[in-house]
């Protein structure tokens, strides 16, 4: 809209006529030789006194003239009131074609429309006349020229037009000439260009004969005290005789030497094509892209225009377009750094809050300092700078001190960083933990355990079988020197929460797998060599030398004997729940169930105590080990039967449930004994923890429970216990359905 306005109205004409008056400058129009001025100059004034001369001198100057037979003669002077020496004028006139300058005014005094004629006398010896005088534009400076003026239904050709004709062209017809007849005049150059001959000298008889034949003669006035001077673009304020700025029209009209000046909707065209590019530029470029940009697209406009002028003799107007963009480019970058400064500040308040802000010490608010807005902003900036380096130092310290090896590896597995411990352990390997070296080599120098089939890398991503994140689950492996170490494997997110790579940590287990190694010895201690001793007392106790021992003793014997072998067998039953590899597959936990009570049936016979099933015909298939859920559930029919009274009931229940927002199944079995207290539900777990008297059987050794808890854990499930005391109790075991099964919960919920 704005380039629209400044094109319609020519707002920017006055830097429009600057930057043409310097193409002009440039242009190179040679004068012909054919054009003859002849000069009323200071020299002649002198000569003949001041003007104007009576028309008989002005006679004898045009037959000196007229003898030569010059192709035609024009009067840059006005004989508008009859004089005595009208007819040697007209006598002198009609030896030769000559034309009559004469200026048109409009009625208010302006020029246009109404020609002012020559005396008649004069005027019928005259071959034509027409318009002679300049039109100055707003600044005062002659550029251009109209071909035409009178009304619109006569209008009469300029002087020089009419003298141009008699070349045998038709220049009215140029290119260069607009509709309403107006041409830019493309000066051949400073005033004093063109042939000039002084009047005096002509008066005179200094002229040689022959001189003015076949040429074109403008007598006018160059003295300045006439007047009749203009300032033109070759002339600068010193100005141009109006005599030689028509000799300048005639040059062009001869030579077909002209500018064209460009329309006004070409000029918008263009100037919307160069603008729109710009446009577009600011949308997809940097500042610095955008400035270079318009500087090219500046100079693009500037230079076209000049060599338009120039080379083509075309005039297109450059200033709308330089002006729009002038406005446009600064408007452009202040919204852009406005927009900038709003976001960069906000987003450093808010890195300035998250950059450390738990564990840094935070410093005093910008709001509290000096300065502008710019200031506190570059306050802000220069604070969070130093609160990122002392983050990074942060890290960097932590990593420092970590004992075990660790290192920060991005998605293709090359290292960011290590710490001190990660260094030298890849020293001893001879393998490098430079930024952007593999980890592969590194890893590669650590031998999985037997058994375990996964690699070492890359790390296992997704959802394992108990639907858990697969990185979760360390690897062991065996590395130099015969020392053991346990790979964890962390994924690093970005803010966006996008994976960015791992942090790789090695923790030395050593003294761990030496520790587990005794202890699987103590458990062969237990299960074995401990067995076999007890095993003999309670056998020795059939032999006929024990059979008349007291039955008190014998009891108080065998009871304590086999005790201590149940606590045994109970002790390595839970040691191997807790360290040894399960081997998991799909089971249906009915199924399990049901086998769990038909184990503990006798126990339930012999205390007169029903075990009921409230199980749905439906299928919950969980992963697990087959044997160590079957002891479990086992383990707390067990205990559920022996402190049942005679004549209750123990109740089994499935159903379906929720666990961590996945399908999961929970196994319920209550009692009716009398309860337990809060105190001893908050130690029911733990081992040789013994809650309550059995009213069936003998009391157990505490490490039933640890065990259930232990095996439900190892499953990814939970164990809780419902009590009160006087009451029944209810424990409840939630496992998570195997994955394959989950396609079936939405059905299973409905149930």
């Amino acid at each position: 809209m704005l380039l629209t306005v400044l094109v319609s109205t020519g707002a920017t004409t006055r830097f429009d006529n600057a930057i043409y008056d310097l193409s002009l400058r440039l242009k190179h129009t040679s004068a012909r030789p054919d054009i003859v001025i002849v000069a009323v100059d200071p020299a002649s004034l002198q000569a003949k006194g001041e003007w104007p001369w009576h028309r008989g001198l002005i006679a004898n100057l045009v037959n000196n003239i007229a003898r030569d037979r010059p192709t035609a003669l024009a009067f840059h002077f006005l004989f508008f009131l009859p004089s005595p020496d009208d007819k040697a004028l007209h006598d002198a006139i009609a030896r030769t074609r000559t034309y009559l300058g004469v200026p048109h005014r409009e009625p208010n005094g302006g020029r246009g429309a109404h020609p002012l004629q020559p005396a008649p006398m004069i005027a019928s010896a005259a071959a034509g006349w027409g318009a002679g005088d300049s039109q100055p534009d707003q600044d005062g400076i002659v550029r251009r020229t109209l071909l035409f003026e009178g009304p619109s239904n006569d209008l009469t050709p300029r002087m020089v037009l009419q003298m141009a004709r008699l070349d045998g062209r038709h220049p009215d017809g140029s290119r260069a000439v607009s509709r309403n007849g107006e041409m830019l005049i493309p000066y051949a150059g400073p005033p004093g260009t063109f042939t000039t001959v002084p009047a005096i000298s002509v008066l005179q008889g200094k002229v040689t004969k022959n001189y003015f034949r076949n040429k074109f003669v403008l007598i006018g006035a160059t003295a300045p005290e006439l007047l009749d001077n203009y300032p033109t673009p070759r002339s600068g304020a010193k100005g141009m005789p109006s005599v030689e700025v028509d000799a300048n029209v005639l040059n062009s009209l001869l030579d077909g030497v002209a500018i064209t000046p460009v329309s006004r909707p070409v000029t918008l065209a263009v100037s919307i094509v160069l603008l729109w590019v710009l446009l577009v530029a600011l949308l997809r470029l940097s500042p610095q892209g955008n400035l270079r940009l318009a500087a090219g697209l500046s100079g693009l406009a500037l230079a076209g225009s000049v060599l338009g002028v120039v080379g083509l003799g075309v005039w297109a107007p450059p200033a709308p377009y330089l002006a729009t963009m002038s406005i446009i480019l600064p408007y452009w970058g202040w919204r852009r750094l406005n927009a900038a400064s709003a976001y960069f500040a906000e987003q450093l308040r808010v890195l300035e809050r998250n950059a450390g802000g738990a564990i840094l010490a935070q410093s005093r608010s910008v709001a509290q300092k000096g300065g502008d807005v710019v200031l506190q902003q570059m306050t802000l900036l220069e604070e969070t700078r130093k609160r990122i380096s002392d983050l990074r130092r942060f890290v960097a310290d932590i990593l420092a001190d970590f004992p075990d090896p660790v290192l920060v590896v991005d998605r293709a597995g090359r290292i960011l960083t290590v710490n001190q411990a990660a260094s030298d352990f890849a020293d001893g390997l001879e393998v490098s933990t430079a930024p952007g070296a593999p980890i592969e080599p590194v890893l590669s120098k650590i031998a999985t355990s037997d058994g375990d089939t996964r690699p070492l890398w890359p790390p296992p991503e997704g959802i394992d079988m108990f639907g858990s994140s697969a990185s979760a689950r360390p690897l062991t492996g065996q590395g130099p020197s015969g020392r053991s170490y346990e790979l964890r494997f962390t994924p690093t997110r970005s803010a966006e929460d996008e994976p960015t790579g791992w942090i790789v940590h090695l923790a030395d287990i050593t003294p761990l797998v030496s520790a587990m190694r005794q202890r699987e010895e103590a458990l062969q201690l237990l299960s074995h060599d401990m067995r076999s001793p007890l095993s003999a007392i309670l056998a020795s106790l059939e032999h006929p030398y024990f059979r008349g021992a007291p039955a008190t003793l014998r009891r108080r014997i065998e009871g304590q004997a086999g005790r201590t072998l149940e606590l045994a067998d109970a002790f390595v039953r839970l040691a191997k729940a807790e360290s040894a590899d399960y081997e998991f597959e799909p089971i249906d936990l009915s199924h399990v169930l049901s086998d769990a009570v038909d184990n503990i049936w006798p126990l339930a016979q012999a205390g007169d105590v029903t075990v009921e099933f409230d199980i749905a015909e439906l299928e919950y298939v969980v992963l697990a080990d087959r044997g160590l859920v079957t002891r479990a559930l086992v383990n707390l029919l067990d205990n559920a039967v022996k402190y049942s009274p005679a004549g209750k009931a123990v109740v089994c229940r499935l159903a379906p449930a929720a666990l961590n927002g996945r399908p999961a199944v929970a196994c319920e079995i209550a009692d009716s004994a009398g309860g337990m207290a809060q105190s001893q539900l908050d130690r029911l777990f733990r081992r040789f923890a013994t809650s309550r008297d059995a009213l069936n059987g003998t009391a157990g050794v505490g490490l039933g429970l640890a065990l259930v808890h232990t095996v439900v854990t190892r499953h990814n499930g939970i164990i809780t216990c419902e009590s009160a005391d006087g009451e029944g109790t209810v424990f409840t075991i939630t496992l998570p359905l195997h994955v394959e099964s989950e396609a079936r919960a939405p059905e299973l919920t409905d149930a």
